[in-house]
């Protein structure tokens, strides 16, 4: 948890106007009444009732107007507004709230035009107590913290590589509910993959600029244990059907696989040898490992029955190709389709997802996409593949895209374009949406709503529905810095 520091006003003149403020609204008037039925502790109740849930303001009847926000009551605050949540809890330094109430910046970031809109800025002591209710929770007057206590939640994590950060949404609403700080050490490690075990009970992520793979428990989202694997540089990540084992790929000319044990949380092997191995992914009864070779034209498939004694062999993506650590194909990832019968690799050299026959490696079907495919994932309950395009060639007025297959019968369904530079995918069949993280990070791209004490442009979160395939208009959840990877907890 972060600590914020106070830092002091100097000057007689500023104490003298800030003492004849704190007199005129402390002593001329008696606090505003805090009625039970809102939820709020009395301190920040008298504050958002008496000055934010006001008539044409944040309150019931006038939220439309206002950004969707309802500060009428504890519970209405946490419904959010059009920008999704606006008080995380725990995380003044990711609540927008707090953003806009804020106009001291040494105790964090602030957002104009400042709030109550219209009116005198809140007192620095007032600033101070919704910070530090935030930092406690923002819990109701009760002492209950929104989204605790449901050991089953579904939810939705978004690694943001600019941040060493991880957002997570709760599935049922939608709402980004907590932030989780990643990583071991000061500077910006970039979490580059992250992945929720089969079973559902962990969390694992990888960093680009470090040396650890982390566990976190999905129940309360606290970290469980880690492994240092001595070097950087680690990219993406697979985890075996049954939860025990993981592979990470270190992405070089002469990089490496490390078969890691996830119950004892240590590297079973350390395999090297490998030409610019990138997206992983087990077979079915976990007994091969399959590692793209990015740079190349082919696929490392390993037998690890026993993996004192692993053995591999090579396959390329044209039938009959002879290997070549450097082709046009450039494979980036690769996964298995529902079933298992079928694995889809995304081709960033030739601009088209290539598909294969589980049981004999033969090449079935090859779709062209809209751009440079990046990942693929796969929805359960209906035939849709999605694949995020970084670089759209087909449109000239955009940088990105989604392109839909049909998995079952693998063919092209069509391309919609739910943000800016779209990487990571989380498919939630059970509420029938596709979470989109849209990188966001080069200039071009839309000008975020608010910056937070992350340097850099914020990311944001789209969503594509499921049913009708078409991007959900209007709803957007801005995040922290390079929104680069997101997986689900169904």
């Amino acid at each position: 948890m972060k600590v914020y520091g106070a830092g002091w006003k100097k000057g007689l003149a500023v104490i003298s106007i800030t003492l004849t403020l704190f007199l005129v609204q402390n002593c001329t008037k008696d606090p505003y009444p805090v009625d039970e039925a809102s939820g709020y502790p009395t301190d920040v109740g008298q504050i958002f009732l008496g000055k934010c849930a006001t008539s044409g303001c944040h309150n019931s009847a006038s939220a439309h107007a206002a950004a969707g926000i309802d500060l009428s009551s504890w519970e209405s605050l946490f419904r959010g507004g059009r920008n999704n949540a606006c008080v995380i809890p725990y995380r003044p330094d990711q609540s927008t709230l707090f953003f806009s109430v804020n106009t001291f910046t040494e105790l964090g970031p602030t957002l104009f035009p400042t709030m109550p809109y219209g009116h005198s800025p809140l007192s620095r002591t007032e600033v101070v107590q919704v910070r530090d209710w935030i930092a406690k929770g923002a819990p109701d007057r009760n002492g209950s913290v929104a989204f605790s206590g449901n050991s089953s939640r579904s939810k939705i994590y978004v690694a943001n590589q600019g941040c060493d950060l991880v957002t997570v949404f709760d599935a049922e609403t939608k709402l980004a509910m907590r932030c989780i700080d990643v990583g071991g050490h000061f500077s910006i490690e970039a979490p580059h993959d992250i992945q929720v075990s089969p079973d559902g009970k962990f969390w694992y992520v990888t960093f680009f600029a470090g040396t650890l793979l982390q566990k976190y428990s999905t129940v309360d989202d606290h970290l469980v244990a880690q492994l240092d694997l001595g070097i950087s540089g680690w990219h993406s990540m697979c985890i075996s059907n049954d939860s025990r084992y993981a592979a990470i790929s270190k992405w070089d000319a002469q990089g490496k696989v490390a078969y890691i044990d996830l119950e004892s949380m240590t590297v079973v092997r350390l395999l090297q040898g490998f030409s610019y191995p990138h997206g992983c992914a087990f077979s079915a009864d976990g007994t091969k490992l399959y590692v793209v070779s990015q740079m190349g034209n082919f696929i490392y498939k390993l037998d690890i029955t026993d993996p004192a004694n692993i053995d591999f062999d090579m396959i390329t993506l044209h039938t009959g190709a002879i290997p070549a650590t450097s082709g046009i194909d450039r494979p980036y990832v690769i996964r298995f389709a529902p079933g298992n019968e079928k694995y889809f690799v995304t081709c960033q050299g030739t601009n088209e997802v290539r598909i294969f026959n589980a049981g004999n490696d033969s090449l079935i079907g090859v779709i062209p996409s809209s751009g440079v495919p990046q990942l693929i994932e796969f929805s359960e309950s209906t035939p849709y593949a999605f694949v995020t395009c970084m670089v759209d060639t087909t449109n000239s007025n955009t940088e990105s895209s989604v392109d839909i297959l049909n998995w079952m019968n693998p063919s092209f369904v069509k391309t919609v374009r739910p943000g800016f530079q779209e990487r990571g995918l989380a498919i939630d069949d059970r509420h029938g949406v596709v979470y989109v993280g849209n990188r966001n990070v080069d200039a071009g791209g839309p000008a975020p709503h608010h910056t937070t004490s992350c340097l850099g442009r914020n990311g944001d979160v789209t969503l594509i529905d499921l049913n009708t395939l078409e991007v959900v208009a209007g709803w957007k959840a801005e995040v922290a810095v390079d929104p680069y990877c997101l997986t689900i907890r169904p």
